[in-house]
């Protein structure tokens, strides 16, 4: 916090004006009788962060509330807009705060918290107006070495140094090595990579796996007829009623041994076998089923007979978006030529958004396409007999090549809009639409006063 006052000095008024860090703007409204500005730069705390893991890896340091200053890059970082300062294993980083800073300082390893650092909490000293007063620095050293984790703090038996005497103490807070990725994790972080087993570049690791994640949630959330029917055949047969034909589908075994498919034939259009059929038996009936797969996929828990359940279809896209975290956080953990992060938090929004509307998309369309075989069979008349576990293969076959398709399509329309794929392009527009923001909004307090701005260079 600044504070302000002025002095005379001969025939001119001067008007002192303090600030904390170099970087910080000076926002003041110069009054009638002012002569002269003058910026000072307090002294600053110093915070320093000495880690040997041996670990090869890369930390972030961000605040949660005040600014503080990187004299490594000369820069001020913000907090209100997430700025990091990103540092190896063995660097010594050394940051500057204000004698007012709030909230804490967050160190960070693979997005793993390892130490936080409360300084107004640490130390309650109460500091004067005295620009050249300095307070204690703080020292946090991390070393895999130590057994446990120690903590140096001052004598407080020793006498206080008079009031025109900075007083000095020395924190050093030692953090043991915790808080690594784990192997699971960093399986997940690397298996974004192409299998080159397409020319697109689609099929990966993590992409197989979530291929298994959805196969695993459809016979989750349809576990009981597919238990009850596993071992059954069925067939499509038309009937010729005085009403008018209809099509049934006829099960084989013995129908009072089954709870659920309890009736040895049942009309396409009957309940229990729009999950089989997926609505087959007309327009409407269709476009409920593919509407209703379409929510479900999105669901984790859903009111199913009076209760709720589980649904293994919205587990397993939670599981995908776990997958997606992993591979963005690789990503964001590597810092690109321009000395930022090759991904940032816009990408991950845009990923996770895209792979909800593919989610819902993929059900939709993969219902519609049962929908479409069953009825085309029924309105031709066509006899069909196989066993009921080819329904469960061929709707799970179709799903897996509708998303390749799809993520097919994701990557024609990237490289049409100017991206690798749509989640590139979304993630580019989220990031102009933020920068937009950020300038229209800038300094809208002070539109009405004459504004002076002094960049300080040093002490």
């Amino acid at each position: 916090m600044a504070t302000e006052r002025k002095t005379s000095d001969s025939d001119l008024v001067v008007q002192e004006h303090c600030i904390d860090l170099p970087g910080e703007s000076v926002q003041c409204w110069i009054g009638g009788g002012t002569d002269k500005l003058k910026v000072i730069l307090r002294k600053h705390r110093d915070v320093i962060f000495d880690i040997h893991l041996g670990n090869g890896k890369t930390y972030t340091l961000e605040s949660t509330e005040s600014d503080f200053y990187n004299p490594r890059d000369k820069k001020l970082v913000y907090a209100s807009r997430h700025e990091k300062v990103t540092f190896k294993d063995g660097e010594r980083i050394h940051v500057w705060i204000s004698r007012g800073f709030r909230g804490s300082l967050i160190l960070k390893c693979d997005a793993h918290v390892i130490s936080e650092v409360k300084p107004n909490e640490w130390d309650r000293h109460q500091h004067s107006d005295d620009p050249k007063e300095k307070p204690a620095p703080i020292i946090i050293t991390i070393d895999s070495h130590f057994s446990a984790p120690q903590s140096t703090m001052p004598d407080q038996s020793i006498n206080h140094a008079t009031p025109h005497v900075d007083e000095q103490s020395l924190h050093v807070h030692e953090v043991s090595k915790n808080g690594a990725p784990s192997l699971i994790f960093k399986f997940f972080e690397d298996g974004g990579e192409s299998l080159d087993l397409d020319s697109k570049n689609i099929i990966t690791r993590n992409w197989i796996i979530a291929q298994l994640a959805g196969s695993s949630g459809y016979v989750a959330d349809n576990h009981t007829w597919i238990k009850e029917l596993i071992g059954c055949n069925f067939r499509l047969e038309k009937v010729v009623h005085k009403s008018g034909p209809k099509v049934y589908m006829i099960f084989s075994g013995n129908n009072k041994l089954r709870k659920m498919i309890s009736a040895s034939r049942y009309g396409l259009g009957h309940p229990k076998v729009m999950r089989i059929a997926g609505g087959a038996s007309g327009v409407r009936q269709g476009w409920d089923a593919t509407k209703g797969a379409a929510k479900d996929s999105l669901k984790v828990f859903a009111k199913e007979e009076g209760k709720m359940a589980v649904k293994g279809g919205g587990v397993a896209l939670f599981f995908v978006i776990g997958m997606d975290v992993a591979e963005w956080h690789k990503d964001y953990s590597e810092i690109g030529p321009d000395g930022k992060p090759k991904k940032d938090f816009f990408d991950l929004f845009a990923k996770v958004g895209t792979d909800l509307v593919k989610a819902g998309l993929i059900a939709a369309l993969t219902t519609a396409s049962v929908a479409l075989f069953f009825g085309a069979a029924a309105f031709f008349g066509v006899t069909i007999a196989a066993p009921v576990v080819l329904v469960v293969a061929g709707t799970i076959a179709v799903s897996v090549v509708l998303t390749f398709l799809i993520e097919k399509a994701d990557k024609a329309i990237g490289r049409d809009l100017g991206s690798g794929d749509t989640t590139t392009w979304l993630a580019k527009k989220f990031r102009e639409t933020a920068q937009y923001l950020l300038k229209v909004s800038k300094d809208a307090r002070y539109e009405h006063y004459e504004l002076t701005q002094v960049l300080p260079i040093g002490r």
